[in-house]
């Protein structure tokens, strides 16, 4: 149920919030898990489910393509056709002005998520550092020497915010993130309760979520760390999420980026 107290229903009158859990127990997925495909919170997701709130438009197409639930079926519509162009024109032209310019952007909104998936060519590629430091998701690990590498990814809402990545050692933060996972990090020195961050004690590195109490785990059979005042711990970024394999260039768009650069003077 929503605030005004009424459920959140698709076309066929089914519950946006039973068809998310219904096709995410079908996958085996928790609502953790679910929320770090789509990023977003753990608590979205409890609040998509129980009717509080709806996915917004622009996280609908990722919902769907993670639960393979058909768009047509979210919204409890028929299998699209092509419709004609004289009913598209004339049920626009009933909307009212105001409600005429939220079509258009969200038609804009949608076309440009089409593009990002029929057409990975035309991505907007950015240079992003992967740092050879891990930060542990078990019970310790130690960084070396600062080195790394720069590494062509695709350039969206989250990988725009990122200033680097940084690889998951361990099983700690099962399953949000595995061992090997890279984790998207943005600098920053202070958290709210509830986020992911990256910290350090002395040579040792954590991927940890932050609460008032200490540094906290996703796999429940590691105990939460704690420290003491005499200890240097500090945060150094906030984790935005994780990279995701289709998200890395492929050589032609890294060569096509790279010459792009070399017209643009900026790459010597």
């Amino acid at each position: 149920m929503n605030e005004s107290g009424a459920e959140m229903l698709n076309a066929a009158g089914k519950p946006f919030g039973e068809l998310i859990r219904q096709y995410r127990k079908r996958k085996k997925l928790s609502q953790e898990q679910l929320g770090a495909i789509v990023n977003v919170k753990k608590n979205a997701v409890g609040a998509w489910e129980a009717g509080r709130s709806r996915p917004d438009i622009a996280s609908i197409p990722d919902l769907c393509e993670a639960l393979e639930i058909p768009l047509y079926t979210f919204f409890g519509v028929r299998p699209p056709v092509a419709p004609e162009k004289n009913l598209v024109t004339e049920k626009f032209e009933r909307l009212t002005l105001h409600h005429q310019q939220i079509a258009l952007r969200e038609m804009d909104m949608l076309y440009d998520l089409q593009k990002q998936r029929v057409l990975p060519s035309a991505r907007r590629l950015i240079p992003l550092y992967l740092n050879e430091l891990t930060a542990a998701a078990g019970p310790v690990s130690y960084l070396g020497d600062s080195g790394g590498e720069m590494v062509w990814i695709a350039a969206d809402d989250m990988t725009s915010r990122a200033d680097e990545m940084i690889r998951v050692s361990g099983d700690s933060m099962q399953p949000t993130f595995e061992d090997g996972d890279i984790a998207l990090v943005q600098h920053c020195s202070r958290l709210k309760p509830g986020e992911i961050g990256i910290f350090i004690n002395g040579d040792a590195g954590y991927i940890k979520e932050y609460r008032r109490d200490g540094l906290y785990s996703h796999n429940r059979k590691y105990e939460p760390i704690r420290f003491s005042e005499n200890d240097s711990v500090r945060c150094v970024g906030r984790v935005l999420g994780k990279l995701r394999p289709e998200q890395r260039a492929t050589p032609e768009e890294i060569a096509q980026a790279q010459e792009n650069q070399r017209g643009s003077g900026r790459l010597t």
